[in-house]
């Protein structure tokens, strides 16, 4: 029996992994569950899975029979005394930092779907990084491919990026979009901070930095093409040339379910590729033009320091300002390369040190936000 702990289980990816529970009760338990309130989703849950922990960010919620209830965030350290198999990450943001730097501190097994900690924690637990197993699709695929091997042999890796919902939009045509157009994906169900990523193509940088920490590769040997089929997801090419790609339709519980039985694979569905259906993969250069803050993304985890963290709160803070119907989706760009442009590098040498600065960037952020809007 698997028993994990999954922190931000009321969102996307953590419902699709309590799908993969359902379908596997004899071998998974779950163990704890974490959501950011006491809505009636995670309540349901609890009824359901019965599991021996529970943690809130904020709120108050009864303790349920043989329950015990951990609210706040400092309460987090309850982590550090937990012995389970597995830890899955699916909180959204900035907030999936803290826990995961107290769960790879105490040197536990982790799977996460939160690009923002890894990008954010960097060089201050890259010895850690060995103990996850990444959950998003391209991670994944090249985690997959090299399977903790040496990579002598490795000439690049390459991420996949659909390229959203405006991959064919006209850069002026971006100035009007809706709220509602940004967040149809063509290809993904996802919650809706990684879909206006996505649209912005941010979020393919921020893989972009992730892949550099997690499988300790220069950004110079780290490629990004669009595939708007979104049927491979990662490749690895080697130096005789050879490339290997991870295939799969589009289907999260794909990754999650082999971050939580690997290095075993499960069945999960029928949804298997059909190649006599498959007209074409198409492959194409992103257009830094139209979405620069890939560009951005990719210059601020080479410069490191204090910018992947920077650039991580510029963008939360934008996305939800634009979330809220508060500026206009090419605003995010603004504020984001506004912020960018203002950061004096430097080295964040601990936990201390990285939370206080996320709060100033937040408030710079919002400051700097306050001269655009919807109107």
């Amino acid at each position: 029996m698997i028993e994990i702990g999954l922190l931000g289980s009321t969102g996307s990816v953590g419902t699709q992994v309590l799908d993969i529970v359902r379908k596997n009760k004899d071998k998974i338990k779950v163990k704890l569950l974490g959501a950011s309130k006491p809505s009636e989703k995670l309540l349901s849950q609890i009824k359901e899975f019965n599991p021996r922990y529970v943690y809130i960010e904020s709120g108050e919620l009864l303790n349920f029979k043989n329950t015990k209830v951990f609210v706040g965030e400092n309460s987090l350290d309850f982590l550090r005394d937990l012995d389970l198999d597995l830890f899955i990450i699916a909180i959204a943001g900035v907030k999936g930092i803290k826990p995961t730097y107290i769960l790879l501190e105490s040197n536990k097994k982790v799977a996460t779907a939160n690009k923002e900690a890894i990008i954010c924690l960097g060089e201050l637990e890259k010895d850690k990084y060995k103990n996850i197993i990444p959950i998003d699709s391209e991670h994944s695929a090249i985690f997959q491919i090299i399977d903790r091997k040496p990579l002598d042999d490795v000439r690049r890796i390459i991420l996949t990026a659909s390229g959203g919902p405006f991959l064919n939009l006209p850069l002026k045509e971006l100035e009007n979009v809706t709220i509602d157009q940004t967040l149809n994906h063509p290809r993904w169900s996802m919650g809706k901070k990684i879909s206006v990523d996505s649209a912005t193509l941010i979020n393919k940088g921020f893989e972009v930095i992730e892949a550099h920490y997690l499988f300790n590769i220069p950004y110079e040997k780290i490629d990004v093409v669009i595939h708007p089929e979104s049927i491979i997801h990662g490749m690895v090419e080697y130096i005789d040339g050879t490339v290997v790609a991870n295939m799969s339709n589009p289907d999260m519980r794909i990754p999650i379910s082999y971050a939580i039985f690997y290095p075993e694979r499960k069945y999960i569905n029928n949804n298997y590729l059909d190649f006599t259906k498959l007209k074409s993969l198409n492959f194409l250069t992103p257009d830094y033009k139209k979405f620069p803050l890939l560009k951005v993304a990719i210059e601020c985890g080479k410069k490191a320091g204090v910018y992947p963290t920077a650039l991580t709160m510029a963008d939360e803070v934008a996305v939800n300002l634009y979330l809220q119907g508060k500026i206009k989706f090419l605003d995010i760009y603004k504020i984001v390369i506004e912020v960018i442009e203002s950061v004096k590098n430097d080295k964040i040498n601990s936990i201390q040190d990285l939370l206080e600065f996320i709060k100033y960037v937040e408030k710079y952020s919002l400051l700097i936000a306050e001269k655009y809007g919807s109107s």
